[in-house]
């Protein structure tokens, strides 16, 4: 392995973190640090999560304890399959009976400045939502609009059940609409038995199967049961799959959790907002 390997990659995960491959070193960033971790104090890299979209850094153990592992969160499966392949070449090769020294002995880490609008930022969403309810009833209670401040207590409760169901039926039904207009089918042959077939209610069918392109895949589910199944699957994120029998059920779910619960409530915390707003401009 040489010592300068680097990459133009640079792989993108969430709160602003990231990572790429620079002159031998893995540079790990966040908004309020820089870690370096040498090429040559990372045992492996692996490819894990739901749908392949997090990156594992393993770092050299002294074989006494378990190894620092550092995590990366991404969006896209494709990226991190693509980075770990990057990286996994630049790793050094290392006979079994290698001794290993901890790898966290060679990370370092650099704390960074922070301008006091980035702190602003920062503000966790509940917190800026909740000061923001206070100030409004606050201005409501004084200026006497009883029945606005009324219906401002009920504005929160709609909305965040709106929004909440919103977030739960958005997935299921934006994959499903995927699926069912430019998903791939293929054969999936079931993989595992006992766990499912013995009552585990925890337990997952697993099916396996390969894309267009030959590169095996994974389905794992609770829809399942039988030994050979119909696997639809996304061409642009493999990530994202279901049996073909249950895609458009799956649309149809998400669908249903969006127009019959999330839009209704979320319609009537808009308009609680706007009586509340009404009353106080007629007091």
């Amino acid at each position: 392995m040489s010592s300068t390997a680097s990459s133009p990659l640079v792989l993108r995960g969430r709160s602003g973190r990231s990572v790429r491959l620079r002159n031998g070193e893995l540079l790990l960033e966040s908004r309020r640090e820089l870690r370096r971790i040498p090429v040559a104090a990372i045992e492996r890299v692996e490819v894990c999560g739901r749908g392949g979209r997090r990156l594992a850094v393993v770092l050299t153990g002294s074989g006494d304890g378990a190894a620092e592992t550092y995590l990366l969160a991404s969006r896209s499966s494709v990226a991190v399959a693509r980075f770990v392949a990057v990286l996994n070449e630049a790793l050094p090769v290392r006979d079994a009976d290698e001794l290993r020294t901890p790898g966290s002995l060679g990370v370092t880490a650099e704390r960074r400045e922070r301008p006091w609008w980035s702190r602003v930022r920062e503000v966790r969403p509940g917190t800026a939502v909740a000061v923001a309810f206070c100030v409004v009833l606050a201005v409501l209670l004084i200026a006497g609009a009883w029945a606005g401040a009324l219906c401002w207590i009920f504005v929160p409760m709609l909305t965040g059940a709106g929004v909440s169901l919103a977030g739960l039926g958005w997935k299921p039904a934006r994959e499903g609409w995927v699926l069912v207009t430019r998903g791939i089918t293929v054969d999936g042959y079931r993989k595992n038995s006992g766990s499912v077939d013995g009552g585990d209610p925890d337990a997952l069918y697993v099916y396996l199967f390969s894309d267009a392109d030959g590169v095996p895949r994974g389905y794992r589910g609770s829809n399942g049961g039988r030994d050979e199944e119909e696997i639809t699957y996304d061409p642009r994120d493999p990530g994202v799959c279901q049996l073909r029998r249950r895609t458009v059920a799956q649309l149809l779910v998400g669908a249903l959790v969006l127009l019959v619960l999330a839009l209704p409530l979320l319609a009537a915390g808009a308009a609680l907002g706007l009586l509340t707003f009404v009353d106080l401009l007629g007091s």
